[in-house]
């Protein structure tokens, strides 16, 4: 799962927390998330000639979960998808992390332009990266869940939405920061190293 589709699942949820702040009516609120996620996943089927299984599960969930609140006039059904699609990415993520290197190499190097291919080396940086989205999407999820049931409507959006980036940024800034002090020391140990000595 990709930067844009984290950013298509947030659309839904601004479209419900604008439209409910004007009907004040839930069960609008979410027919109007449901029939955005549709059009959105039609657009995106348009675009590219293909569905993307996390845009499928995504709107499967938007619609099934919303359909089930608005039947049984209760929310939460509705609240606890971004919940629910963050613990498959976490289900996804750990099997990349127990998949064998070259399936990861592999996966993350059709991302990459023609003609380019991933250093092996950077396979344990990769790992070490997904373990720590494991542990953030973990903790996100219980945020999500506690304003779900515990805050107000609002809030709820927010955390679920723009509040995952407001944490994530920094968070990924602090890991990459770290990663590249981490390889320049490496690189400056390996110079070390081959400098020839002289008797």
């Amino acid at each position: 799962m990709n930067p844009v589709q984290i950013v298509g699942q947030m659309l839904p949820l601004i479209v419900f927390i604008i439209v409910d702040s004007v009907v004040k009516d839930i069960r609008i609120s979410i027919a109007s998330a449901i029939v955005f996620a549709v059009v959105q996943l039609l657009f995106f089927y348009f675009k590219t000639g293909r569905f993307d299984w996390f845009v499928l599960l995504d709107v499967g969930l938007i619609a099934g979960l919303g359909t089930i609140s608005i039947i049984f006039k209760n929310e939460m059904f509705f609240k606890v998808k971004p919940a629910v699609i963050e613990a498959a990415t976490i289900i996804f993520f750990l099997a990349l992390i127990l998949s064998p290197d070259r399936f990861l190499l592999d996966y993350f190097g059709r991302m990459l332009p023609q003609g380019k291919i991933l250093n092996p080396a950077v396979v344990g940086t990769m790992k070490t990266m997904l373990l720590w989205m494991c542990g953030y999407v973990l903790l996100h999820i219980g945020a999500v869940l506690y304003t779900a049931f515990y805050t107000s409507r609002r809030v709820w959006a927010f955390v679920s939405g723009p509040g995952f980036f407001l944490l994530f940024i920094p968070i990924m800034a602090v890991l990459i920061f770290k990663t590249m002090i981490r390889r320049r020391s490496q690189k400056k140990q390996f110079s070390t190293l081959r400098e020839p000595r002289f008797r």
